[in-house]
């Protein structure tokens, strides 16, 4: 049976294509994007047998899963391990240290890897807390993205062999095996897997994670990039809440807060902020 070619969507389609990614995500989306969304959108509905975008914005409506669908092929999922190294130089040498010598009680650690894709910078800072503070200490990275199909490949596991380039070779060594059912792939190791918590949250949905929630540090780069401002606003809200007094947030190294204005926060430098406590 012949599919017919889809119909090149309207001005007004793609702007409410737009108005649905950016009420649900936070996302800045403009007609700007219309070659972005036209590209990436078309196969898909050639898979429905959609020959137009108003019949795809109808199937929208209707079903929630396409929307999830929509969701997974519009937003982009570049991660790598130990991405801005000087992050994890920064925590290695110095937050972490802090905790071992400053944390009273438990020796506990909680962290948030927010848009973690596929898992790469959640493992990357499990990896790093065991070096730093060893095997004694108990630490849970939470890891999280609105896409299902990316956290599954986080919470396999199994990466191929050139995405484990940047990692040391004495780490590669110690926390990932050969997978031998994915000829060239690498698994991570049960007990680094055990550290990582792979969960499907939106950051613009406070109840996307239980209440009783904290953290100690947050890592969320290369996120504030695609957002709009007050997107970007809420976000940092939720995070502040999040943190235990005195947490951490990392941001992507192009991504800043203006401490000036938001006193809630003291720029550490490289993209690293603490919270603050602030009295009105």
């Amino acid at each position: 049976m012949l599919i017919k070619p889809v119909l090149p969507p309207t001005d007004q389609e793609i702007e409410e294509i737009c108005r649905i990614i950016n009420e649900t995500l936070g996302f800045n989306y403009t007609s700007q994007k219309k070659y972005l969304i036209e590209s990436r959108l078309n196969k898909r509905l050639l898979q429905l047998e959609i020959d137009n975008y108003q019949s795809y914005l109808d199937l929208l409506k209707q079903d929630r899963n396409e929307r999830h669908n929509l969701f997974e092929l519009l937003t982009t999922n570049v991660t790598s391990f130990f991405r801005e190294p000087v992050q994890f130089e920064y925590l290695a040498d110095t937050l972490l240290p802090r905790f071992a010598t400053e944390k009273k009680g438990p020796k506990k650690l909680r962290c948030w890897s927010a848009g973690s894709s596929s898992g790469e910078e959640a493992y990357s800072i499990a990896i790093t807390c065991r070096e730093t503070l060893g095997n004694n200490w108990d630490v849970k990275v939470l890891a999280t993205d609105i896409s299902v199909e990316q956290l599954k490949i986080g919470s396999v596991g199994s990466f191929p062999r050139e995405k484990l380039a940047s990692v040391p070779p004495q780490w590669r060594a110690k926390y990932f095996r050969p997978d031998q059912a994915n000829p060239d792939h690498f698994q991570v190791i049960p007990e680094l897997r055990n550290d990582v918590l792979f969960r499907v949250a939106n950051l613009l949905d406070n109840d996307s994670l239980p209440s009783r929630i904290r953290l100690d540090i947050i890592f969320c780069r290369n996120v504030f990039i695609y957002l709009s401002k007050e997107a970007r606003t809420q976000i940092l809200d939720y995070f502040y809440h999040r943190l235990h007094t005195e947490g951490y947030l990392f941001l992507g190294h192009s991504e800043s807060i203006d401490t000036t204005s938001d006193h809630r926060w003291l720029s550490l430098g490289k993209s690293i902020y603490q919270k603050r406590e602030v009295f009105s």
